[in-house]
């Protein structure tokens, strides 16, 4: 059954505790409120910007059940990439048996060298193991991960899985290569998201309909604004100036902990906390984070 997954996703933060110490589930009902508010579509738990990878198992299936509780119409894909197969198996299970709606699968990236048919194997097993009516995303992030997953891996994997493989979100951030994605895969169902925010105007305009967000945490209305402004002018270049002018300055400071300091100032939150090896800002990294955005903070 396919999946619609046009629009805005956010790739939200998982809070913690201080020093990390366990996930604090009470902070993502008033920012889950506020996402949606703001008119996101989707939400990415679990991802990169939720610091997926540092999250337990049983951690893992609470954040997905209170992030599924509280999304109301708002479809919930999951992160379930882990290091072991078998810890990834048992993520994808755990995430669809909370309510997800899909899940995204990160390549088993300890071992880049890894080739087209070890990858097709290894997706091919996770895939195979969760229900029918499961529904899988592939999760390219080649900065992270160190490696890309190639077109003939997308293919077989469309080729085995064609009810279950829903899309992939190409964080790259290389508009040739989420067009080769979208060339290879044009004649199926098959979604490419835009998974990087300083080039969702150049993604859109290669052909995604949908796109996932870290910095629409704090401000959901502008990234959306490029896909709105995309489909009625063709060019969302304006407003991707504007995302990437804040998305630099966040950038100065250690990100993780950048952008939940920035949701604090923005959707007036209290500022959650990071899980090593991410660290939180120091008071002064923050008060010189709030001068930098000032201007976007007013009217915020």
């Amino acid at each position: 059954m396919a999946l619609n997954l046009d629009g805005l996703m956010v790739a939200q933060v998982t809070p913690f505790t201080p020093g990390g110490r366990e996930v604090d589930l009470d902070w993502l009902p008033a920012h889950i409120e506020y996402l949606r508010d703001q008119g996101v579509n989707h939400i990415l738990t679990l991802g990169t910007n939720g610091e997926g990878p540092l999250v337990g198992l049983n951690e893992r299936r609470a954040v997905v059940e209170t992030v599924v509780k509280q999304s109301g119409m708002m479809r919930v894909v999951a992160g379930v990439g882990c290091l072991s197969l078998v810890d990834t198996i048992q993520a994808a299970n755990d995430a669809l048996d909370a309510g997800a709606d899909a899940i995204a699968i990160l390549p088993s990236h300890y071992f880049p060298d890894a080739d087209a048919a070890g990858l097709v194997d290894y997706f091919s097993s996770i895939i195979e193991a969760i229900p029918p009516q499961g529904r899988a995303l592939l999760y390219n992030i080649p900065p992270n991960t160190h490696m890309d997953i190639p077109d003939e891996v997308v293919l077989a994997l469309l080729d085995l899985f064609p009810d279950q493989l829903i899309g992939i979100k190409d964080s790259s951030g290389d508009p040739a290569r989420t067009s080769r994605y979208l060339e290879a895969t044009q004649d199926s169902a098959f979604q490419v998201l835009a998974g990087a925010d300083q080039a969702h105007a150049e993604l859109y305009r290669a052909g995604c309909t949908g796109g996932v967000s870290g910095m629409a945490n704090a401000v959901p209305m502008l990234v959306k604004s490029i896909l709105q402004v995309h489909r009625d002018t063709g060019d969302g270049s304006r407003i991707q100036r504007q995302l990437n002018e804040l998305r630099d300055l966040m950038l100065q400071f250690t990100r993780i902990g950048a952008l939940k300091q920035l949701i604090g100032l923005i959707a007036d939150l209290p500022v959650p906390h990071s899980r090593p090896p991410n660290r939180d800002l120091t008071p002064d990294e923050a008060e010189a984070l709030k001068e930098a955005v000032g201007r976007y903070l007013v009217g915020a």
